[in-house]
């Protein structure tokens, strides 16, 4: 009986990270937390990274 003890990896043929095709996902779920943390991350870089957070610490101006 043979076991597989190793396993190689070659990087042959890179391209740049921008010539890559978007990967399809059929998960919706992942796919809208996706959509979710980028909008998240622009209003940071806009506003500044104490903005936004989790509902539950939300504190109301008095």
């Amino acid at each position: 009986r043979g076991r597989l003890t190793g396993i190689v990896l070659t990087a042959g043929d890179l391209v740049d990270a921008g010539q890559v095709a978007e990967q399809i996902s059929l998960d919706t779920a992942r796919e809208a937390r996706l959509v979710a943390e980028t909008a998240v991350d622009r209003v940071r870089d806009k506003f500044g990274p104490g903005v936004i957070g989790p509902a539950a610490v939300f504190r109301r101006a008095s």
